[in-house]
């Protein structure tokens, strides 16, 4: 900053009335007052809230930026800073002044999880602005105008995409950073998502992108660990994400879902947030709360929103979950007709859905096969 465009100079040669250098000498003493305290109209916060503050020592605050109907959160932890998809591309400008607000010139790694323009849209942008020591993304390489401007945007920087096998880890500050799914093994995008845990301490923050039911079910049967204390709900809490099977495994007491005030999408759905209910979590929304910024200090998690609380109790027992039926009918999302788990007309994995009961599949508006007379 040139402070000369700032304050008036006493020392300028040219003698002005007396009046004139009062005036002088007070704007510059307001100025440096302001300069000192801080208070120089730094750019908001996404959600339009006032600056967050600095992260202490020992610390990890996530924040679930409010970007709309996109995905976009920041985790620091010391002095590191590590960004988690980068919202549409609108969201640019938003992300940017959010970075600004909090000081942040430059990030550790960013993690597309994966291509689609609601995770990747402002990501050109991102690369363009601030450096970045490392960038992480699937192996999916769809024909997109947005995901071609990223790809050579990250060509010019001279970063190349590191593409993680899973339980490939990292860290940053005093976190560790695991990948838990990393495979294309599914036609659909969404369901190929990064699906990655950080661990601050005693405490574990979960995230899925927009991974379907497929995968979660694949991922509760493989085995892995992820009991989450915080879990950032799938596909911006899609019925086809958040399966009752995913959530006996995850157990969250806090969940947070990413998603737009009154988008087309119904997201939330009301499946997932009954899902949500029936395992006794703390709900936050960016749609109606704006950004939400959980804060770990290794044993604790405090939010600074107040949360939805269930009606229900949180337990380390998976609060009765593990007494509902597993999930034994499955749904062609094409055909709406479901199935028993053994009918030989089971729709191929992409067009899966889940369901625990048969009445579950009703309600869903699913028809019985004809076949296996579920």
């Amino acid at each position: 900053m040139n402070l000369k465009t700032h304050f008036c100079n006493p020392f300028h040669r040219q003698k002005q009335p007396k009046h004139y250098r009062i005036l002088c000498c007070i704007s510059a003493l307001l100025t440096a007052f302001l300069l000192l305290t801080g208070c120089t109209g730094a750019s908001p916060s996404a959600s339009g809230a006032s600056t967050a503050p600095s992260v202490p020592s020992g610390t990890l605050a996530v924040h679930y930026l409010d970007v709309g109907q996109a995905d976009c959160t920041l985790l620091l932890s010391q002095d590191a800073a590590v960004m988690i998809d980068a919202g549409n591309r609108e969201d640019a400008q938003t992300i940017l002044q959010y970075l600004e607000s909090l000081s942040i010139d430059s990030l550790d790694a960013v993690i597309f999880t994966h291509p689609h323009e609601d995770h990747i849209g402002a990501g050109a942008a991102i690369l363009e602005k601030i450096p970045v020591d490392n960038l992480y993304m699937n192996t999916d390489t769809p024909d997109s105008k947005v995901y071609k401007d990223l790809a050579n945007t990250a060509d010019q920087k001279g970063l190349t995409p590191i593409h993680p096998s899973q339980h490939d880890t990292f860290s940053f500050g005093d976190c560790r950073l695991e990948f838990l799914q990393t495979g294309t093994d599914y036609e659909d995008t969404n369901d190929n998502s990064l699906i990655l845990k950080v661990t601050h301490g005693d405490n574990r923050f979960l995230f899925t992108g927009d991974a379907g039911q497929a995968p979660e079910k694949a991922l509760a049967e493989s085995g892995v660990s992820l009991e989450a204390d915080v879990f950032q709900a799938g596909h911006h809490g899609s019925e086809y994400s958040n399966s009752y099977v995913f959530l006996r495994a995850v157990n969250p007491p806090n969940v947070v879902i990413s998603c737009g005030r009154d988008n087309s999408y119904g997201h939330p759905h009301e499946a997932a947030l009954s899902r949500f209910r029936d395992v006794g979590a703390t709900v936050y929304r960016t749609d109606t709360m704006g950004t939400v910024i959980a804060s770990s200090d290794g044993t604790n998690i405090t939010f600074d929103q107040q949360g939805i609380e269930s009606d229900r109790e949180h337990t380390d027992d998976a609060n009765g979950l593990y007494d509902l039926p597993e999930a034994s009918y499955i749904g062609n999302v094409n055909s709406k007709k479901f199935h028993t788990d053994a009918c030989p007309s089971l729709p191929a994995e992409k067009n899966r859905i889940y369901f625990n009961t048969r009445e579950e599949a009703l309600e869903e508006g699913y028809e019985p096969c004809q076949n296996c007379k579920p």
